[in-house]
Formats: structure tokens, C-alpha cells, sequence
């Protein structure tokens, strides 16, 4: 009888272990709005187009095309409405 409480203890024990940091974990991801989602893909596109269109370009000038499109990039993101 001895040796039942035992492992009922320690099967208990364990599935406790297991299933209590599920439990107890809540969601922390923030919820933004369907107009924040539709102005990060307009930068995201924005972005993309910018990039392609330096391809054409060579040296020192496609290095200042993609790092305005970069820094517009942030700039947009952080403008887009929460």
C-alpha cells in the first residue's frame, strides 16, 4: 500500500509539472488593428518596390537608394497607426 501512495504521489507530482506552466502561461502577444496591419504591408510593399528599383542602379548611388528606402521603411512603421 506503502509503495501505491508513493507512485501516486510522484505520478501526480509530475503531471502537475507538466501541465501547470501551460496553464499558467496567458498570452502575452498584443493585439494591434486590422488599419496597423494594412500600413505595415504598404511600408513592407513600399520598401520592396524601392529596393528594386536601385537594382538598376550601381556603386554609391544604390547604397543611398536602399538606405533612404530603409530609413523611410522605419519611419513608416513607426507611423503606422496602433
Amino acid at each position: 500500500m506503502r509503495r501505491f501512495l508513493i507512485h501516486s504521489a510522484l505520478v501526480l507530482t509530475m503531471a502537475l509539472g507538466v501541465a501547470a506552466p501551460a496553464a499558467l502561461a496567458k498570452n502575452n502577444k498584443k493585439k494591434y488593428s486590422p488599419e496597423h496591419y494594412a500600413a505595415i504591408k504598404k511600408c513592407k510593399e513600399d520598401y520592396a518596390a524601392a529596393v528594386k528599383g536601385a537594382r538598376g542602379l550601381k556603386g554609391k548611388e544604390r547604397r543611398d537608394a536602399i538606405a533612404a528606402a530603409k530609413s523611410t521603411e522605419k519611419q513608416c512603421i513607426a507611423n503606422a497607426p496602433k
